[in-house]
């Protein structure tokens, strides 16, 4: 995807206009200023070198709460300025400023050597505590959701793009749409797995704990939206959390190989933390569903559909 919004398509099936991309970058732009100012200061690590997580902060809880503000605000700032023409912006925008965050600090490895001199049982909880910390991300992602997406229906009513994910056919129903989370969630898991086969004995960066997220949860995504097809992008977001969590359970059962550095995890899903599953693989969902879904075809086949049902007077 070298130009998603480029493939973007609108409710009304056209393609943003340059304004509306400006508007896009500029929402963006402004969460990446607002996470890695006032969002570092209340997410930033007791230790200058530690990795954004709330292992490595005293009071957690504050900083998580903090975090859920910034999200929020920033969630509803991004809709004001892009939503009216682009579904999710908000959610994108909040994904992309924790992710950003999450940069600024040190990897996943930094964390490992701090609990290298832990306790044997308390370094085979810390997968467990890492799912448990996803979650609390997720979380904070979906409340930045539903800010956008109160935000959207306020200022542009129920013709926006945020109410073009709502269950409008049997192709947005709840059924079809679990199915949809299932399989993404699946088949990002085995991709994950397939992408970090290589990178057992190397030490962790951000750039590769990163991109081995993006490029699962987009396969994933695609592999789900090929074989169940749905209207919102809410679907591939709720399977970000069982790729986290399923990962992490993953490498708690799995073996632990002997003999590795203290900065490299005994598991690939150990190279990625938290905040950087659920924030990555958030942007990566709502971008996969742009890039995917185009409502101008599904219009197309409804109107087909209507007039294959209609009655033989008015066929000719």
């Amino acid at each position: 995807m070298t130009d998603v919004s480029g493939s973007l398509m609108t409710e009304h099936g056209r393609h943003l206009s340059i304004l509306d991309r400006a508007a896009t970058w500029v929402a963006w732009a402004l969460a990446g200023t607002i996470f890695l100012t006032v969002g570092w200061f209340a997410m930033a690590p007791d230790d200058p070198l530690g990795a954004v997580s709330v292992l490595t902060r005293r009071g957690a809880w504050m900083m998580l709460l903090q975090a859920a503000g910034l999200a929020a605000v920033t969630a509803a700032l991004a809709t004001v300025i892009a939503g009216r023409r682009l579904p999710d912006v908000g959610t994108f925008a909040a994904a992309v400023g924790l992710a950003m965050v999450s940069l600024r600090g040190g990897t996943a490895g930094s964390l490992l050597i701090q609990w290298a001199d832990a306790a044997p049982v308390s370094q085979s909880s810390l997968p467990i505590q890492f799912a448990l910390e996803a979650i609390a991300w997720f979380v904070i992602v979906f409340i930045a959701r539903g800010f956008s997406i109160g935000v959207g229906l306020w200022c542009f009513g129920e013709g926006s793009g945020h109410a073009e994910g709502e269950p409008h056919s049997p192709r947005g129903g709840a059924t079809h749409g679990v199915k949809h989370m299932l399989i993404a969630a699946g088949a990002a898991l085995l991709t994950f797995k397939i992408l970090s086969a290589g990178l057992s004995t190397r030490s962790v960066q951000h750039g590769q704990a990163c991109f081995v997220v993006a490029a699962s949860v987009c396969i994933g995504s695609y592999v789900a939206y090929w074989l169940v097809p749905v209207r919102s992008a809410l679907w591939a977001i709720l399977s970000v959390p069982f790729l986290a969590v399923g990962g992490y359970v993953w490498a708690r059962l799995s073996p632990s190989p002997g003999g590795l550095p203290a900065s490299v995890p005994a598991s690939a899903f150990l190279r990625v933390l938290p905040i950087q599953y659920i924030a990555v693989g958030t942007a990566a969902a709502v971008a996969m569903f742009w890039y995917l879904y185009h409502p101008v075809f599904e219009s197309a086949n409804q109107s087909h559909l209507s007039s294959s049902h209609a009655s033989p007077e008015g066929r000719g």
